[in-house]
């Protein structure tokens, strides 16, 4: 009894010896960098930490600052800048769970982006063949008198252009021609509709200005080479679309669209015209074409 009370109580010391003996190795961050050292407001930039364990253990980040937002994946994340210019600290925190921690921090710098140095977007605005609408030809519309608010239901027959958005580098606008149905279908316009929107485009600085165009819409389903559109940036067609086609009568479905490339605006002025036409007065069922602009300063 008593050999077995010394057997226990060595087996107890030497377990308690071992123990005393294994140390957890510190955490260790060996880089934390950042894609950039100054970074603009809104506009995200990557962070990296970069951390090691000598026991293997498994490791968890955590991210501080003062303003902004993170997004993180672990041992990354992208954050987005506040809309106010200063100095930033941006901390990264990585530890193993059982005791070991390690933090280091970047300084960033925050600027506010200048404007996108554009004058003029302001349309002319003309159509033919309407018969309902306040942006119908029957009340000799030629500009915008009330901005449309970007939704399908509020449309109105003609054209619609939305404000102006202007977010960090960049100027979006969006506008729509909406056709009425044609006779033939159920509608009430027997006619062909037509229409023009044209702009002229200020660049205001010393550096050129890129401009994306992007547009979708929905056609006759009847005949390919109806329900027309062209995008025509300084005398030069740079994108086109058309209705679908397929025989299938008083039904509509999505446009063929050739797209625009990006067009580089030099400094000066620049005429945009976006022109429409039906092609005939058949076979025209919630028929549009939407069209949004983007300038941007090159990155």
């Amino acid at each position: 009894m008593k050999k077995l009370s010394y057997t226990s109580f060595f087996l107890a010391l030497v377990l308690f010896i071992v123990n005393c003996e294994i140390e957890n190795n510190a955490v260790e961050i060996i880089s934390f960098s950042a894609s950039d050292s100054v970074a603009l407001s809104g506009i995200g930039i990557m962070l990296y930490c970069e951390a090691e364990d000598g026991d293997g253990d498994k490791l968890s980040y955590s991210w501080e600052t003062s303003s902004g937002t993170f997004s993180t994946r672990s041992d990354s994340a992208e954050w987005i800048p506040p809309f106010i210019e200063g100095t930033y600290l941006l901390t990264c925190k990585v530890s193993d769970g059982v005791g070991s921690s390690d933090a280091k921090t970047l300084t960033i710098s925050v600027t506010i982006p200048a404007p996108v140095p554009v004058n003029g977007l302001d349309w002319t605005l003309t159509d033919d063949g309407l018969l309902n609408g306040p942006n119908s030809s029957s009340v000799e519309n030629t500009g915008v008198t009330g901005y449309w608010d970007g939704s399908v239901e509020n449309a109105q027959y003609g054209w619609n252009v939305t404000e102006q958005d202007t977010p960090n580098r960049e100027v979006i606008q969006s506008l729509q021609f909406k056709v009425e149905d044609s006779q033939d279908c159920g509608g009430e316009n027997p006619n062909t509709q037509r229409g023009t929107a044209t702009a002229n485009i200020q660049i205001t600085g010393s550096s050129p200005v890129n401009l994306d165009i992007d547009f979708s819409g929905i056609g006759e389903a009847q005949s390919a080479g109806y329900d027309l559109i062209k995008f025509i940036l300084n005398g030069e067609v740079i994108g086109d679309g058309q209705a679908p086609g397929g025989g299938l009568g008083c039904v509509s479905d999505s446009v063929l669209v050739n797209p625009a490339d990006q067009q580089t605006l030099e400094p000066g002025s620049h005429t945009l015209v976006i022109d429409f036409t039906t092609n005939d007065g058949m076979y025209h069922v919630d028929a549009y074409y939407e069209i949004e602009l983007k300038l941007m300063i090159p990155e």
